[in-house]
């Protein structure tokens, strides 16, 4: 019996990930995947058991990243409302320089796969649930501390603000300009009801 080859699973992880995010799940070929990761067909089945074994990965590392930023940007301020702000304009300047115009990982994926119901979308859903729960507990640590009128529907609010960054990243697809992102901020804000 052949002894596995040994590989640097996060470089894989990663090569993968530029090549999904690229193309799309659907699109993306074993032959690409084995081109940018660098591995034989056998390797990568071997070590993640199909095409979607290897994606539903790749989404828990982009997602488990974007997690990390967020919740840096939300506990690092000196409020809460100063964190949600910094959270926008971080990923407003993501945006500004990324020339790519590939957008977000996970939403691009949603848009991709929403017609199937499958692991794949229901980790993203999953995922993008935790991010509007993340912006959802800073509004109500908000609402506590009295930056925001004790009226606030947190909930409804933070629905709005996570689908107005979902708006955002597929309008980067456009590369509008950095104008248009830091109006947007600026609009987002508006939408939080301060004291």
């Amino acid at each position: 019996m052949s002894r596995p080859s040994e590989f640097d699973r996060q470089e894989v992880l990663d090569k993968a990930m530029h090549v999904f995010w690229s193309t799309g799940y659907s699109a993306t070929s074993i032959n690409r995947l084995v081109d940018a990761t660098e591995l034989q067909p056998g390797s990568l089945y071997g070590a993640f058991k199909s095409k979607k074994g290897l994606f539903l990965e790749v989404i828990d590392v982009y997602a488990n990243r974007s997690l990390a930023r967020i919740r840096s940007c939300l506990t690092t301020s000196p409020n809460a409302i100063d964190g949600i702000e910094q959270l926008f304009l971080k990923i407003a300047e993501e945006m500004k320089h990324d020339n790519t115009g590939k957008g977000c990982l996970m939403v691009n994926t949603l848009l991709e796969l929403a017609h199937r119901n499958d692991e794949i979308v229901q980790k993203v859903i999953a995922y993008l649930s935790l991010i509007e729960s993340l912006i959802k507990d800073a509004l109500l640590q908000a609402r506590q501390n009295g930056e925001i009128d004790k009226r606030a529907n947190c909930t409804g609010l933070a629905k709005t603000l996570v689908a107005s960054i979902w708006g955002l990243r597929v309008m980067s697809a456009t590369t509008p300009s950095p104008v248009t992102y830091d109006t947007t901020v600026q609009n987002f804000m508006k939408m939080i009801p301060r004291i």
